[in-house]
């Protein structure tokens, strides 16, 4: 089943005073769900099986990373109790992380309301307005988030822009501005980086330019980084790549996350990068996160085509 949702999700200081506004709004109440959510390693989007005893599905959605009123595409499907298919995708793709919470679930027509308790994170309330059937339209939708948003007097620091997932997967990592010497020592353990740049290269580029260099920490051991710089009215991302075995757990995306982020506090309205063919992952990687193709230059090895690629920030 492919359903369109518009959810706000937000820390939640006084769960009571929802539960309040709820009742006398005269919300149904379905119960409260001990659930178990377990996310597997997929490129694109994101894969959970939920168990619960009110809820049992296999999700996949793809999901807009912003604070506020946010699209979802979400496609469901509840196997039955005796399928495998937990352990099937546990063999084949690995699990990610798993997030354990206790769920109270209201409904008001189409929107559904959720007070949680999650382990490790505190306590949430989530606001999702459902179109099942494509007759409401995210207009509509969009527009009974922010009047629960307004009712229920969340403030914009409250806000969460990701998932319980990502939460619970960044505890573990802290991402902080960094040197040419970390970023040239954290690109020799690179494999896809045959002849890593020396520290030369990256003085002569930085020079005089207003630049960035972000080194990603897991568990205070580096894990990654990215460099980039101001070209004209732009700022490239030139550099930047996750050593493998911290791989799959979102660092990648986090670190431009951060990267944009700041290059947009700068002023920059556009952000610009190129890579080749032959690197498949920060290709789809790129193209996920928003980019898009604006050029290619052709080469005899059609492996070394340079991609060229922008994203408005």
């Amino acid at each position: 089943m492919s359903v369109l949702n518009i959810e706000i999700k937000a820390k939640c200081k006084y769960p009571n005073n929802i539960r309040k506004i709820l009742i006398n709004r005269n919300a149904i109440f379905k119960g409260t769900d001990n659930q178990k959510d377990t996310y597997f390693n997929v490129r694109n989007g994101r894969l959970k099986i939920r168990e619960g005893n009110i809820e049992n599905s296999l999700v996949h959605y793809d999901r807009e990373d912003i604070s506020g009123p946010k699209r979802s595409d979400v496609l469901y499907y509840q196997p039955r109790k005796e399928d495998l298919v937990k352990q099937q995708l546990i063999k084949a793709i690995g699990t990610l992380v798993i997030v354990n919470k206790k769920r109270e679930i209201y409904y008001i027509d189409n929107i559904k309301f959720h007070i949680d308790e999650v382990e490790e994170l505190g306590s949430f309330v989530e606001i999702e307005a459902i179109d099942k059937t494509g007759n409401i339209g995210s207009e509509k939708l969009y527009e009974q988030c922010k009047e629960y948003l307004a009712l229920f007097k969340i403030q914009d620091e409250d806000l969460i822009n990701n998932s319980y997932s990502d939460m619970i997967l960044n505890k573990d990592l802290k991402i902080t501005e960094g040197t040419i010497k970390q970023a040239v020592a954290i690109s020799k353990q690179i494999p896809e980086f045959i002849h890593p740049y020396e520290k030369d290269e990256y003085e002569k580029r930085l020079l005089n330019k207003t630049y960035l260099i972000l080194i990603a920490l897991w568990k205070n051991i580096p894990a990654g980084f990215t460099a980039g710089y101001q070209v004209d009215d732009h700022f490239y991302y030139w550099m930047g790549g996750v050593i493998p075995e911290f791989r799959e757990k979102k660092i990648a995306t986090e670190l431009a996350h951060f990267q944009q982020n700041w290059a947009k506090e700068k002023g920059f309205k556009l952000i610009k990068m190129k890579t080749r063919n032959k690197h498949i992952i920060m290709l789809r990687f790129a193209l996920a996160d928003g980019f898009n193709i604006t050029g290619i230059k052709t080469q005899d090895d059609l492996k070394e085509n340079r991609i060229f690629l922008d994203k408005e920030l």
